[in-house]
């Protein structure tokens, strides 16, 4: 950069700067209290005091919701657990109780673990009932005239 640009540039800042300079006194002062531009609806402490209220009342709803929210949550699972056998387990990310039944393998909102493989339970309830899970025999291509009742070796050596 030469000097002559460098200095047109610092003369055009300094021209920004004064130009600017009022309004961020002006902002400056309003953020602070000293200039209170909206005299007719009140004075700041009113307007201060205003917020807090709101404030207040919104912290008043949150605690309201998440009350009932554990309510629901509380009644849902007493609902839930009967004499059937379960197992609680909380989450810690959002501390929700979770009441799986060990049966159904289903908690109290009717949701499945994050484990739960769907497939292998119904592999493992074929297994248990004495039906055996599907097993391929013949892998890749098969030749026509090869079955389970030809004498397939007998042919090849021929």
């Amino acid at each position: 950069m030469t000097a002559r640009s460098k200095k047109r540039r610092n003369q055009n800042n300094a021209i920004r700067r004064s130009k600017n300079k009022v309004k961020e006194l002006k902002k400056l002062k309003k953020m602070l209290g000293f200039i209170e531009e909206d005299a007719g609806e009140g004075t700041l402490m009113d307007k201060i005091k205003e917020i807090t209220e709101q404030k207040k009342q919104e912290e008043e709803l949150e605690l309201i919701k998440k009350e009932t929210m554990e309510e629901l949550i509380e009644k849902e699972t007493n609902e839930y657990v009967k004499r059937e056998k379960y197992v609680t387990v909380i989450n810690p990310k959002s501390n929700v109780k979770h009441v799986y039944n060990v049966k159904t393998k289903r908690d109290q909102f009717g949701q499945y673990p994050v484990w739960y493989n769907a497939k292998r339970e119904r592999k493992k309830k074929r297994r248990h009932e004495g039906k055996s899970a599907k097993h391929r025999q013949f892998r890749g291509h098969r030749l026509h005239f090869i079955d389970r009742t030809s004498n397939w070796k007998a042919l090849l050596a021929k």
